[in-house]
């Protein structure tokens, strides 16, 4: 209770003053009245009284250490006089201050995304149980991908979960609003919202009846489409809206965040997903669908209690290996090849939050590591800094401790200095850190997994903080212990002639400052790699010029175009009323954009020719065009001829990579292929490879056909402009308006956008690396800078001398500037013997570079020495330029 009392009077400092103020008030008054009963004047009774009980302010001292709140003064006081000092070193508090923001702000935003993307719990009850279950098949490549609705129906038999779910991609255009919008879900079967344990907010979620044919045209919303086209009206439940022509009543509402699947949670197996979901409609598995067999579905399920995810594998597997031989004995002719796909065939049960960040996990640990590397320089920069400013106060340590004061008075009020600096800078480093998360957010929500889900929260901020106040505990003890004892008591009459630091200071800011060379020098070197590999993938050509071309989607009304030869019409006419406009140089159409995804993937074989069965010699990507595609994106003609408008539909035009993989070593004109059960196919001509998928990967086989046999999938609209192809998209949007008002206009984007788009996460890697590259060769000429200065100032006597026996000043640069090249050697020798570990680690993320890279370790060495040299020769120049009288006066 006691104690209690004690700690209550410091927080209640006012009314403990006063209450000490009284009492001593009513001891002096109490001593007057005695001695006035004793005869004394009142004045003189006064007088004595206050003799007798001494100055008040030594009794409000012991009161105060009595009561154990006397550390509210001292900390107050050494608040005050580190402010102080701090404003009469601004070069030095700045720089302190805003190194440590950058280090700490930079800790704070990676530790924040890689918390999000990588460790946080995905936001469902028991969201560890819910997997994504996705295979590798040889013919797709060795990523994993899509499953078909025979493996989701027998894995849905094998008792592993307890629900599971088949999702497909859809899209409507919404007529409700009086003007035409297209809208982007999800086809989904009836336990989709079981599996993440979620309810509809209004209204009901999907029942085994709903997918039934016939009984199917029933949709639940998204909060945010019902939100925004529906004004949040809670009446929507039950009503009958139109999309696409086709009545659907609306059954629910999800809650507000709800959009999976969105894309950039599932594109390293679903690259087709939209954005972001709006809505979701039944998905109905038919016989005819499951007999089809297609790999274009994306499977999920909630595993039950006690089922390990390596078990789930385990038990589907065989389920899925029963289907293809099923196939085989169906389709005897494929046998073999059946037999290679199932020599590496695997099924994959993964948490649903590890395959979202399957495309970003290596990335965010090596910049997270690389920002850790950047806070170790940071603080090495900071120590440095601590240590030489200690150094320079020492004299005003010896002259302090010689009039009384304590070591561990000094070591306090330096703390509380460190501290007071840490504190500014994590105030400015938690605004950095909003900030830049705020923008990351912002800008990447649809192109890196769960950045939607990006915040700084008080959890964060209370770490950046800790991190902080360790830091100033750490380096400013650090700074105080080396100063030992010794130089203090030689401090006092040594200063201002031959004081130097111990062997302990000096060894210590050798090792800091070569600490930081070799910080440097890694992130150089990591930086380097990325910027060449960058480079390297922005020299790859795409195979089509990407300048002054428009590209944009539209939904074709399926009521007016019903019927293959009206839509091929109609496709037509809209190209030759798009190629009337002022400033379109050509137009044309094509069912899958270049740079957004190798999908529609066909089994082709060389008729009558033996090729080898391998994947790369089998999976080819179907693209339907208008004759006018080649010339408008200018993929560039190889051999024989482009399509005609009246060409027959079995003529098709194939890359460069088909022609050299189905016939290696002749000419492909006049051969044939077949297209999997499709009568065989006559190659007419051969153009350039394009890459449809990303730039870092070999175009795959391609063959091109007309939109006469197959225009159903074809929506996707290129235009070649002679001016900004923005400013096309108002006349093209009337234009087609015109033709017919309930089709609208979606995607309208530039190809030099989208290639933008294909290498953002490349960008994003390189441009992070690279700033923390150039905030660490900076920190480190900032550090060299202070320590060869601090040499050169403390030396100004010995310069002084030398130069008046005869030295010249080349020579006291060549001095001074040899100081410097031991810390620099030992640092880049150091830096380049962890950067060549560092860059073997580093090997996955480099494109046509290797890891070892002579050149690139030579380019970091050469500015790394180039920024040490000119950071030690400033000072040492200024300090050749010494005038000798004036140097031996110094004190």
């Amino acid at each position: 209770m006691f104690r209690f009392l004690k700690w209550r009077s410091a927080w209640r400092r006012k009314n403990f003053e006063g209450d000490m103020a009284d009492e001593f008030a009513f001891h002096v008054q109490a001593r007057t009245e005695d001695l006035i009963r004793r005869g004394v004047s009142p004045d003189e009774a006064q007088r004595r009284a206050r003799v007798e009980f001494g100055a008040r302010p030594r009794y409000q001292a012991e009161c105060r250490e009595s009561h154990r709140v006397h550390w509210v003064d001292e900390i107050t006081r050494n608040g005050r006089y580190a402010l102080r000092n701090l404003m009469k070193a601004p070069l030095f508090s700045l720089t302190g201050i805003l190194s440590l923001a950058v280090g700490l702000a930079a800790v704070g935003i990676m530790f924040t995304v890689v918390d999000t993307v990588l460790l946080r719990a995905l936001p469902f009850a028991h969201s560890e149980r819910i997997v994504t279950i996705s295979q590798r098949v040889p013919l797709f490549g060795s990523s994993p991908t899509v499953v078909t609705p025979g493996e989701f129906q027998a894995w849905q038999r094998s008792g592993v979960f307890e629900c599971s779910a088949l999702v497909d991609t859809a899209s409507y255009t919404l007529e409700e609003q009086g003007r035409p919008e297209r809208i982007y879900g999800a086809s989904v079967t009836p336990d989709f919202f079981s599996v993440f344990g979620l309810h509809p907010i209004a209204g009901r979620a999907f029942a085994a009846e709903d997918a039934v044919q016939g009984r199917s045209n029933v949709i639940v919303l998204s909060y945010e489409l019902w939100a925004r086209d529906f004004g949040s009206d809670a009446s929507i439940i039950g009503r009958t809206i139109h999309l696409s022509g086709v009545p659907m009543t609306v059954i629910g509402v999800m809650p507000a965040g709800f959009e999976f699947p969105r894309l950039a949670d599932v594109s390293q197996i679903m690259s087709w997903a939209p954005e972001g979901t709006e809505f979701w409609t039944p998905f109905v598995i038919t016989p005819k669908i499951v007999e089809e067999g297609n790999f274009n579905f994306y499977a999920l399920g909630r595993l039950r209690p006690g089922v390990t995810p390596e078990r789930a594998a385990a038990q589907l597997l065989p389920a899925a290996v029963h289907l293809f031989r099923e196939q085989e004995l169906k389709y005897p002719e494929y046998k073999k090849f059946i037999e290679e796909v199932l020599g590496a065939f695997a099924v994959y049960v993964t948490p649903l939050r590890e395959t979202m960040a399957w495309g970003v996990r290596d990335a965010l640990w090596m910049l997270l590591a690389a920002v850790m590397l950047l806070l170790v320089l940071v603080l090495f920069n900071l120590g440095n800094l601590l240590l030489t400013r200690n150094t320079q106060r020492l004299r005003e340590y010896t002259v302090r401790q010689a009039l009384g004061a304590s070591r561990w008075q000094l070591f306090r009020e330096s703390i509380v200095e460190q501290t007071v600096l840490v504190g500014l800078s994590s105030l400015v480093a938690g605004a950095l850190t909003a900030s830049g998360i705020r923008i990351l957010g912002a800008s990447l929500a649809n192109s890196v997994p769960r950045f939607y889900e990006l915040r700084f929260s008080g959890t964060e901020f209370a770490v950046l903080m800790a991190l902080a106040f360790l830091t100033a505990v750490i380096f400013g003890a650090l700074s105080q212990l080396v100063i030992s004892q010794a130089v203090l008591t030689f401090g006092l009459n040594s200063q201002g002639r031959t004081l130097t630091s111990d062997r302990q200071t000096n060894r210590l800011r050798f090792l800091l400052i070569a600490g930081e060379i070799a910080v440097s020098a890694v992130l150089l070197v990591g930086a380097g790699l990325l910027i060449r590999s960058f480079q390297n993938v922005m020299r790859e050509q795409p195979g089509f010029n990407p300048h002054n071309v428009l590209t944009l989607s539209v939904p074709f009304n399926s009521r007016t175009t019903d019927k293959p030869e009206k839509r091929v019409q109609h496709i037509r006419e809209l190209i030759a009323r798009i190629e009337a406009l002022p400033g379109v140089e050509s137009a044309s159409i094509v069912n899958r954009l270049p740079l957004a995804g190798d999908t529609e993937i066909h089994n082709v074989h060389a008729a009558g020719r033996p090729v080898a069965q391998r994947p790369e010699n089998i999976s080819a990507e179907k693209r339907v065009i208008d004759v006018a595609y080649f010339r408008t994106m200018q993929i560039p003609l190889v051999e024989g001829r482009l399509l005609r408008a009246d060409d027959p539909n079995q003529l098709v035009v194939i890359n460069q990579q088909m022609a050299k993989r189905l016939w290696p070593s002749e000419s492909p004109i006049d051969k044939r292929l077949t297209d999997g059960d499709n009568p065989p196919l006559t190659v007419i001509g051969v153009v350039g490879d394009v890459h449809y998928g990303s730039l870092e990967k070999p175009p795959m086989m391609q063959f091109y056909g007309l939109i006469n046999a197959d225009p159903n999938w074809a929506d996707t609209f290129v235009v070649r402009s002679r001016q900004s192809p923005e400013s096309l998209i108002p006349a093209i949007q009337k234009t087609i308006s015109r033709l017919d008002a309930s089709e609208p206009v979606t995607h309208a984007q530039t190809m030099e956008h989208l290639l933008d788009v294909m290498t953002l996460q490349r960008k994003f890697e390189t441009a992070l690396l690279s700033s923390f590259a150039a905030v660490a060769l900076f920190l480190s000429a900032m550090g060299l800078f202070g320590v060869a200065s601090l040499s050169a100032t403390r030396r100004t006597r010995e310069f002084g001398i030398r130069l008046a026996v005869g030295a010249s000043g080349s020579e006291i640069v060549r001095l001074e500037v040899r100081r410097t090249v031991a810390m620099v050697v030992v640092g880049l020798g150091l830096g380049l013997i962890a950067s060549t570990v560092v860059a073997q680690m580093m090997a996955g993320f480099l494109f046509r570079v290797k890891p070892q890279s002579g050149g690139i370790f030579a380019e970091a060495a050469l500015v790394l020495i180039a920024s040490a040299l000119l950071a030690a020769w400033l000072p040492a120049r200024r300090a050749a330029r010494t005038d000798p009288a004036a140097a031996l006066r110094v004190e």
